[in-house]
């Protein structure tokens, strides 16, 4: 049996005892059986909300989760990393086959994950790492790309990916970094890449920005004899020594595996839990839009979600923002009913899901969006993306251009 308490971390320094987690031994077929429970200091301080405002009401209760996979409410597991943080989790503490599910997971991380919450499984506050400063920026590349490599390496020449690495989610290499007072998501250009992804995304993400979009800010840094992206981490203030609680909405849908869902899907819970839906509908569709013009095909359900800083549920800055680079062509989510590129006429009749009601204003909003192209050359060039990229991916969002304004 595992047994977890977790913290709920909004002001740095000043933990909260949320609740606790239990964790029952396997069964016969591997599946895992856990509860969670509030703490009755959460409950009573006056100053607690629900972890999940969707499956985890604020309630005194004993609160089971049907996930026998994970054992873990999904909002548990929005804490740990994906692919490349987990493996690193599993290189950093040898963990053995049987020793890599969600719960056992959660409390390596320490106090450093994403998001605001921590665990731990005594009644000690997990305590925080020394943050890595960004002039170790090139030496994290450099050890991203040997882990990467698959290379027999000894750990002592992996430490500082160990330290910063091993907590973001994703499948690229990135590590948590902080620079000039202000904590940084440094993404990584790959050994798998066919195109520059490092570029192609601080242009996406520029490009959303002069489409209206709610982005984090970034950075084009060089790093070494190669460049890394900085993110502007939204759920950690170190100005102001905050965090912020954060959720995807792949959690707060419930979904587990293969899922055909679509942005209606998101709608509707913006409608059911943000403390402002107008703002977030609108955010939401300029969104899928500007997804729809430069083919932002990876428009999964982890890569949209919510935060909460104690008083309000907002939907998060878009982040992620990349072209087709893995040419899918069709989107995880449904635009309208299809996964396929959507049309002009598709967007508009999507458009009062989001609460926009007349044609004219759903037509001001797509087209404020797609004038983001007429700086296509401009930002590419801004952010140096290759020639041959370039040409590929003009390319290929004229062709959409040309769809959404027909």
């Amino acid at each position: 049996m595992i047994k977890l308490i977790v913290w709920l971390n909004l002001e740095i320094g000043r933990p909260v005892r949320a609740g606790e987690l239990v964790v029952a031994d396997p069964d016969p077929r591997g599946g895992l059986q856990g509860q969670f429970r509030y703490a009755e200091s959460y409950l009573t301080s006056g100053t607690g909300f629900a972890l999940d405002p969707i499956h985890l009401p604020l309630e005194a209760d004993l609160l089971e989760v049907n996930r026998p996979q994970a054992g873990i409410h999904a909002v548990f597991e929005d804490s740990l990393p994906d692919d490349w943080g987990r493996q690193l989790l599993v290189r950093r503490h040898r963990l053995a086959g049987h020793a890599r599910r969600p719960p056992q997971l959660l409390p390596l991380l320490a106090g450093d994950g994403m998001g605001a919450l921590s665990y731990s499984s005594s009644d000690r506050v997990p305590s925080q790492q020394t943050p890595v400063g960004g002039r170790k920026l090139a030496e994290l590349q450099r050890q991203a790309m040997l882990f990467e490599s698959g290379i027999a390496t000894p750990d002592e020449d992996l430490t500082l990916l160990f330290q910063a690495g091993s907590l973001p989610g994703g499948a690229r290499p990135k590590a948590l970094i902080q620079k000039n007072g202000t904590a940084w998501l440094a993404k990584f250009a790959s050994s798998r890449d066919h195109f520059d992804v490092v570029a192609l995304e601080a242009a996406a993400m520029q490009l959303a920005r002069l489409s209206g979009i709610d982005t984090p800010q970034t950075k084009l840094t060089s790093c070494g004899e190669h460049k890394a992206l900085l993110v502007e981490r939204f759920d950690l203030d170190l100005q102001k020594q905050t965090r912020t609680h954060v959720i995807s909405m792949k959690s707060l849908l419930g979904v587990e595996g293969f899922y055909y869902l679509g942005y209606q899907d998101m709608a509707a819970v913006i409608r059911k839990i943000s403390s402002y839906p107008a703002e977030d509908l609108l955010k939401l569709f300029r969104q899928m839009v500007f997804n729809a013009l430069i083919g932002n095909t990876d428009d999964h359900l982890k890569n949209f979600c919510f935060y909460c800083n104690g008083r309000s549920w907002r939907l998060s800055p878009a982040f992620d923002l990349v072209p087709d680079i893995g040419r899918n062509r069709e989107h995880v989510l449904r635009i309208g009913s299809s996964t396929m590129p959507p049309d002009r006429r598709t967007l508009r009749q999507e458009a009062k899901h989001f609460g926009i009601k007349r044609q004219a204003r759903a037509d001001e909003v797509i087209d404020t969006v797609l004038s983001s192209a007429d700086h296509l050359e401009t930002v590419f060039t801004s952010c140096g993306v290759p020639e041959a990229d370039h040409d590929h991916f003009s390319r290929d969002i004229s062709r959409r251009l040309k769809r959404l304004h027909d």
